[in-house]
């Protein structure tokens, strides 16, 4: 991957932009990005998928994207638009389980579904677990009907530990879940 330098000409940020693709930019959720994030985590196709309920207000979005003591929030950006967001957990206060990450939520605008986003963002927190927060296990939740993010998830490492029946409700009906980790391969 290469690194660039910030994207000056938009923002006065100083966060590091990786080049995951040509096409594809990924870097920390910065304040102009709360309107594009919000879009894609209210979206109908991510709904399905999260916890999340439709009509959620946009203070809910901008408070769940302060900076907190141990979440990593990304956004992909092709050209000057948002067009993915990914939410990583960790630990760093709990001696036990600091080195767990929690992958919280991958999402893309619907438009830019099964174009390489999803597997770009993906790739970057499976960095920043591996080479720079030095977190050996990574876990997440996939609703069992969400086919294409669990094959998304096997491809890297990701495997399915155990199966939670009724473990969410949306859209009028249960759905159950997997458990899936992945461990950092040993050096």
């Amino acid at each position: 991957m290469k690194t660039t330098a910030p994207i000056t000409n938009r923002t006065a940020s100083t966060s590091r932009t990786v080049d995951v693709r040509p096409d594809i930019r990924v870097r920390a959720v910065e304040d102009g990005d709360h309107d594009a994030v919000h879009g894609i985590l209210t979206s109908r196709h991510i709904l399905g998928g999260t916890m999340r309920v439709p009509h959620a207000a946009r203070r809910e979005t901008v408070a769940r994207l302060q900076p907190a003591s141990g979440t990593h929030h990304l956004v992909a950006l092709v050209g000057d638009e948002v067009v993915g967001f990914a939410e990583l957990v960790t630990y760093p206060d709990a001696p036990r389980h600091r080195h767990v990450g929690e992958l919280n939520l991958i999402a893309t605008a619907e438009a830019w579904g099964g174009r390489g986003v999803g597997r770009a963002l993906l790739d970057e927190v499976i960095d920043l677990a591996d080479n720079w927060l030095g977190l050996n296990r990574l876990g997440l939740t996939a609703f069992t009907d969400n086919t294409h993010a669990i094959r998304l998830y096997e491809r890297v490492g990701f495997v399915i530990e155990g199966t939670m029946a009724r473990y969410g409700f949306g859209n009028g009906a249960w759905m159950d879940a997997h458990l899936m980790g992945r461990l950092r391969p040993e050096a």
